[in-house]
């Protein structure tokens, strides 16, 4: 029973919304954390199965959406809406939009966030 409470502890702090993001530091730090425990699976770098943005392309990102306000809002209506073959919300319902952008910056960062995170 024991072993299994690692995994019941990550899942509770996943389902707290994140109801302050004061500094870009706490951003990446959060984003990370997202990409961890839900994008990475198909955003990670070495998955080439799947034709989603890898974390740290900072290229394939830029194709996607600009690197402004704008893109970043329009790549954040897609990730909570659904956007292809990717679920709303990454398929995690419980995440809020402010998470889910943490996760978008993270992955638009420069290559060595995104590599450091194991993506």
């Amino acid at each position: 029973m024991l072993f299994m409470m690692p995994g019941l502890l990550l899942a509770a702090l996943l389902s707290f919304p994140v109801v302050s993001m004061a500094s870009d530091g706490q951003k990446l730090v959060r984003g990370r954390s997202v990409y961890q425990a839900v994008c990475a699976s198909c955003h990670a770098p070495a998955n080439v199965m799947v034709s989603a943005p890898k974390a740290g392309d900072l290229v394939d990102w830029g194709r996607r959406a600009p690197a402004d306000r704008k893109g970043l809002d329009t790549l954040t209506d897609h990730a909570v809406e659904g956007f292809g073959a990717m679920p709303p919300k990454g398929g995690r319902s419980g995440l809020t939009r402010d998470e889910i952008r943490a996760a978008i910056e993270f992955m638009r960062s420069a290559p060595t966030a995104a590599q450091a995170a194991g993506g």
